[in-house]
């Protein structure tokens, strides 16, 4: 299809602009409003019960806080490596078990720390939303900062509206770049954004969560960690309305699965008008992950059944065995203040329970030893 002619059903045109044309959409609320499909409203009903299904299941267990911040830890995780990251679940959780005061240490390796600097912003904005805050265009470009402390390229604005310019690279081979508005029209667009998300938007809000996911990526108004950001929005929306009693709902594991799909539904949208399409994906990403979210519980719970049945008694490793879900990765001196016990118990607790296959080392090391719980990662991961 020509960059410069579109039908009448796409949300916005290209402008001619040299060397390339940009995108331009429409601000919001989108006019007329969409038509939503039967096939559609049906999917937000299933995704909605499945979602659900996870803020029920989740008030019944007493590891809910630990499961909490394992998610937020996880989406991190995916968020940074839909970025090309080389970051695992498990690095993040040796950095917070090796600075438990939450110092900062500034010798960590870059994809490391997008990830932390995610868990960071995620943590606050949802605090924000919790403490009656709203989202608003204050607190998006404060949350932009929040991303890209010590992970900035040269030349890129942090914490503002880019000044520039940027080309996304197509996923497919041989496919031109897309071209984002140009910064002039970044100011009008965002506050059109911020209003619609401010008004509770028009729509159920599984769907305005896709409408608002979609027009913050299309408009792209920070030089880098849009993708980032964007997803981080889609949760902060959703509970900022309410939806999400507990977030426990990431979507980036699935668009990281589905990289070329999620781009070209959203390109869709732009030049084609092709909401539904966009608004199935979307949905059913949320859907999937609430169903990942319930399952990954439902396993928690049953392996805490099987370690209250196993380890019974008064014994400190029985003790830590039955509270093993709720320090998944640990140091032997970390069982001293956990526990309340002498280094020799303690060492004696890692021993036992080494010997039984429930933790394993995880450095190589001979000193400085660090535990996993070995099927409480298996679950997560």
């Amino acid at each position: 299809m020509p960059t410069r002619s579109l039908p009448e059903s796409a949300p916005g045109k290209y402008v001619p602009y040299h060397p390339e044309p940009y995108y331009s959409p429409e601000t919001l609320p989108i006019e007329p409003k969409i038509e939503i499909s039967d096939q559609t409203h049906d999917l937000v009903a299933d995704a909605a019960y499945q979602i659900g299904r996870v803020d029920g299941i989740s008030s019944t267990v007493d590891f809910s806080a630990v499961l909490y911040t394992s998610l937020i830890r996880i989406e991190a995780v995916e968020s940074a490596q839909i970025e090309g990251a080389d970051v695992a679940y498990q690095d993040v959780e040796a950095y917070h078990t090796q600075h438990p005061s939450g110092e900062t240490d500034t010798t960590i390796e870059k994809d490391l720390k997008e990830a932390l600097n995610y868990e960071n912003a995620l943590t606050y904005g949802l605090e924000e939303i919790e403490s009656g805050s709203s989202v608003t265009l204050s607190l998006i470009k404060e949350l932009h900062l929040m991303l890209l402390e010590d992970v900035r390229n040269d030349g890129d604005v942090v914490g503002n509206f880019r000044d520039h310019m940027v080309h996304l690279p197509s996923p497919q081979s041989g496919q031109r770049s897309f071209v984002p508005p140009s910064p002039e029209g970044l100011d009008e667009l965002m506050q059109s954004l911020a209003s619609y998300i401010q008004m509770g938007g028009q729509y159920h809000p599984l769907i305005d969560a896709a409408i608002i996911h979609y027009f913050f990526e299309t408009v792209h108004p920070f030089s880098d960690g849009n993708g980032r950001l964007g997803r981080l929005l889609i949760i902060l929306y959703l509970a900022s309305e309410g939806y999400l009693e507990s977030p426990y709902i990431y979507p980036s594991a699935y668009f990281n699965r589905h990289k070329v799909e999620y781009v070209e539904r959203m390109r869709a949208v732009s030049e084609e008008g092709a909401w539904d399409e966009w608004l199935m994906f979307f949905i059913k990403g949320l859907r999937t992950q609430a169903e990942t979210s319930y399952s990954r519980t439902h396993q928690l719970r049953e392996l805490q059944q099987r370690y209250e049945r196993e380890y019974p008694g008064s014994t400190s490793t029985d003790k830590f065995a039955r509270q093993l879900l709720q320090y998944p990765y640990f140091t032997a001196p970390d069982l001293v203040e956990y526990l309340d016990v002498s280094r020799r118990t303690a060492y004696k607790i890692v021993d036992d329970l080494e010997a039984d296959g429930l933790i394993e080392e995880v450095t190589g090391k001979e000193r400085g030893k660090e535990y996993k719980a070995v099927d409480v990662f298996d679950i997560l991961q």
